[in-house]
C-alpha cells in the first residue's frame, strides 16, 4: 500500500461513494476504483460491498479503517512536530561542554538562545574532555564545545577560538608592571593543579617537559573555583585557561599571560561524524560559536593584569 491508495480508501470509506471520492480527490473514478482493487488484492480481502445504491465497508474494511485512521493521525502529529522543530518553535537540544567554558562563558549565550526560542528545551552536560567526547559519541549530547583532543576518529572537530593559558598568582606576587611571566620564573613556586586526566593538566605537563622543568603540584583539586580560593589564601600559583578567570576578579590574586613559551588551547565545536544536527541544535551551536568569538575578542583586556 502507498499513501495515495490509503488516501483513496479513507475518502471512499468516509463518503460511502466512489464517485464523490473521485470528485473530492480530483481523480477519475476509474483511478479510485483501481486504487481500491490494488489494496484488496494486496490484502487478500474485499474492503467494500458494492451495490447499485450503496458502498459499504466489509468487516475487513472496518478493521483497516480503524487502524489507518490511527496511523494517519500519528503521521499528521509527526508532520506537525517536524514543522514546529524546523521553525524552532519546539524541540530539545543537549549541549556538552567542559566546566571551564560553562562557568563564565555559556550562561549569557544560553540565556540569549532561550529568550529567542522559548519553545526549545535545553540540556547542559558538563564533563572533562574525555567524558565530553564520550557523551557526543553515545548521543547523550547533540554536540559539544570544548578543548580539542587529538587522536579521535569518530568526530568532526571544528576549531572555534584559541584560549590562552595564564598564570594565576597571589596578590603579593611582584609582576613589576608586566602582564606576563615565564614558566621558568614560576616553576619554583608551590603549584596548585587540576588532577591528571584533565585536558589542561596534560597541556601544562607537556609545557613544563618541553622546558626541561619538573611539574610537581602541591595540591590537586577537581574544581577550578577551589584553585582560585587557594591562590587567594596564598597557598601557591595555578595555571589555567583564560576562560576560567571570572570577569569580575578578586583583588586577592593576579593574572598574567605565560611567555617563553606562550601556551594556549584550541576550543572546538565537536559533532559526531556523519550526524546531521537538528535545526534547533544547529542554531544553538551557531550562537555559541559566535558568542565565544565575540567574548574572546574582549576577554584578555579585562582579565589579565
Amino acid at each position: 500500500m502507498n499513501l495515495r491508495q490509503i488516501e483513496t480508501f479513507l475518502c471512499v470509506a468516509e463518503l460511502a461513494s466512489f464517485r464523490r471520492a473521485a470528485e473530492t480527490l480530483h481523480r477519475s473514478q476509474s483511478v479510485v476504483s483501481v486504487h481500491v482493487q490494488q489494496m484488496e488484492k494486496e490484502l487478500g480481502v474485499p474492503l467494500f460491498e458494492r451495490t447499485t445504491r450503496s458502498v459499504l465497508l466489509t468487516a475487513g474494511g472496518r478493521t483497516l479503517l480503524i487502524r489507518l485512521k490511527s496511523v494517519m493521525d500519528e503521521l499528521k502529529s509527526v508532520a506537525h512536530e517536524l514543522r514546529e522543530e524546523s521553525g524552532l518553535r519546539r524541540g530539545r537540544v543537549s549541549i556538552g561542554t567542559s566546566p571551564s567554558i560553562s562557568t563564565h562563558q555559556l550562561p549569557a549565550i544560553i540565556a540569549a538562545y532561550q529568550a529567542a526560542y522559548p519553545g526549545i528545551t535545553l540540556e547542559l552536560h558538563e564533563a572533562f574532555a574525555k567524558g565530553m567526547y564520550d557523551d557526543v559519541r553515545d548521543r547523550v549530547t547533540d554536540f559539544a564545545i570544548g578543548p580539542r583532543v587529538d587522536g579521535l576518529k569518530d568526530f568532526d572537530i571544528r576549531p572555534v577560538i584559541k584560549d590562552p593559558i595564564v598564570a594565576v598568582l597571589p596578590a603579593g606576587y611582584r609582576l613589576e608592571g608586566r602582564r606576563s611571566v615565564s614558566l621558568k620564573e614560576i616553576a619554583g613556586q608551590p603549584h596548585l593543579s587540576m588532577p591528571r586526566g584533565t585536558a589542561i593538566r596534560g597541556v601544562i605537563e607537556d609545557a613544563f617537559k618541553a622546558e626541561s622543568l619538573v611539574f610537581a603540584p602541591k595540591f590537586e583539586v577537581i574544581h577550578q573555583q577551589t584553585l582560585f580560593s587557594m591562590v587567594e589564601a596564598g597557598l601557591g600559583v595555578t595555571i589555567l585557561p583564560l576562560m576560567s578567570v571570572p570577569l569580575e576578579r578578586s583583588d586577592r590574586y593576579k593574572v598574567a599571560l605565560l611567555r617563553a613559551p606562550a601556551i594556549s588551547r584550541e576550543i572546538c565545536l565537536v559533532t559526531l561524524k556523519g550526524k546531521t544536527l537538528s535545526p534547533a541544535a544547529l542554531r544553538c551551536s551557531g550562537m555559541i560559536v559566535d558568542g565565544l568569538r565575540t567574548l574572546t575578542g574582549r576577554q584578555e583586556s579585562g582579565r589579565v593584569g
